[in-house]
């Protein structure tokens, strides 16, 4: 009876086409004899069989001991890896919804996301009008989407003679607007706090041109109205240890802290062919065991995007000053990546790459150059991620109770990260998509 209801599920998948396969959705199925990456652990626990009732993993445990009803349809996977869904905490789906990211190409990047292992994603400022719907959309189903989390950008009045938030504000005066907006000391930070929240927004990003003691109040206001506080790693006047020490719940773009203490990159790392040994001796002159430990003490997430670092080198047409300043960013931000890891503080995986490469290409670049191993960039690509959201209660880990956000692989990616890409189903709150 079981290879009779699976050789049926299996047929339903050939036939239904890529954009509706989410239609096919038993509210009660088991994954069987399946090898799970849970989030936690450090260890691939083998022969466990997974139970999902509706959106939710109801029990798991070794396939010798788990009874599986008569009623719940069996996926016999034998031997398969299965790990939490994959979260990208950096990525830009409505900087220009009327140009760029329009909302076809919003839906089609989502669904690659999708069907790559990405269940959850992390918008770090945009048009919360586009991403209201864009979000509300994914949470019901009615485009397959990965769930958004969206942040309201407050900065300081200079900021706002940025193009991108001309783009952003469209219809409306840039730094005017209850997702972007220019704030002072003199701000009603409850009110403006409260009109972002407002907008469905789950935090405040803290984006430039604030000085230290507006963004302490800022978070202090944001963390008393229940919202998260994401920040860049410099605020242009605030530094970076500043930036920590608000109390930020986390922290993007490590390569940022190559600005201080100088408050610009030194000209003597603007140079062509630096050495490994130069890099070595420039990251000793900046304090971040100081950072570090603020980190710990605040429990700061960072979100290195690293992989934006390396595209820009990477890319053919980038030369001259601007490559030179990309090389620094790079070479610090890789280093103080490195120091975060051995030292315990949580480190996510962000892109921030306007979506044209997904967060694989963060997590193998975190391996290959900050010395991750595959379990630990794992850890940092789930777990991490869904505690930079704030959904660590419902996501993230392949536990019991958890939303059934789960990727299934036929490969082992604790062997080689590149066995990331070998997805073979996603199953995001309950739902099955298979990729083939």
């Amino acid at each position: 009876m079981e290879k009779f209801v699976l050789k049926t599920v299996l047929c339903a998948f050939v036939l239904i086409p890529n954009a509706v396969f989410s239609q096919f959705a038993p509210t009660y199925f088991a994954l069987k004899d399946v090898q799970v990456i849970d989030g936690m652990s450090t260890t691939v626990l083998a022969h466990q069989t997974i139970i999902i009732r509706g959106n939710r993993i109801e029990k798991i445990g070794s396939s010798n001991q788990t009874t599986i009803p008569d009623s719940c349809v069996t996926f016999p996977l034998n031997g398969k890896f299965v790990i939490p869904g994959l979260i990208d905490t950096h990525v830009h789906l409505a900087t220009e919804p009327s140009g760029t990211d329009s909302r076809a190409r919003a839906e089609k990047d989502l669904l690659a996301m999708l069907l790559s292992g990405i269940t959850s994603v992390r918008d770090m400022a945009g048009d919360a009008r586009a991403l209201a719907s864009l979000s509300r959309d994914a949470l019901v189903g009615d485009i397959q989407a990965p769930d958004i989390y969206y942040s309201a950008l407050l900065a300081g009045p200079a900021f706002f003679t940025d193009s991108r938030t001309h783009q952003t504000s469209k219809g409306a005066t840039p730094g005017q607007l209850p997702f972007m907006r220019a704030v002072t000391h003199t701000t009603d930070l409850p009110l403006v706090v409260a009109e972002a929240k407002g907008t469905g927004a789950r935090a405040i990003k803290l984006y430039a041109q604030l000085d230290a003691g507006l963004a302490k109040k800022i978070t202090t206001e944001a963390h008393r109205q229940g919202l998260l506080v994401w920040s860049h790693t410099d605020l242009t006047i605030a530094n970076p240890l500043e930036v920590i020490e608000s109390g930020v719940n986390s922290i993007s773009h490590a390569g940022m802290i190559a600005r201080w203490p100088a408050g610009t990159i030194p000209e003597a790392w603007l140079k062509p062919d630096l050495s490994e040994r130069f890099w070595d001796d420039a990251f000793k002159t900046l304090p971040v065991d100081d950072y570090i430990k603020a980190m710990l003490r605040h429990k700061t997430i960072l979100d290195a995007t690293l992989v934006t670092y390396k595209n820009d080198l990477d890319d053919p047409s980038s030369s001259g000053a601007t490559n030179y300043r990309t090389r620094a960013n790079w070479e610090i931000g890789k280093r103080f990546t490195t120091l975060a890891l051995s030292r315990g503080v949580p480190i996510c995986t962000g892109t921030d790459t306007d979506e044209n490469k997904f967060v694989q290409r963060e997590m193998k670049t975190l391996v290959k150059a900050c010395g991750f191993t595959p379990m630990q960039v794992l850890i940092s690509a789930t777990k991490h991620g869904a505690m930079a959201l704030g959904i660590h209660e419902g996501t993230g880990t392949v536990s019991a109770g958890k939303v059934a956000n789960l990727v299934v692989l036929g490969a082992n990616p604790v062997e080689s990260i590149d066995n990331i890409d070998s997805v073979e189903l996603v199953i995001k709150n309950g739902r099955l998509f298979n990729v083939h």
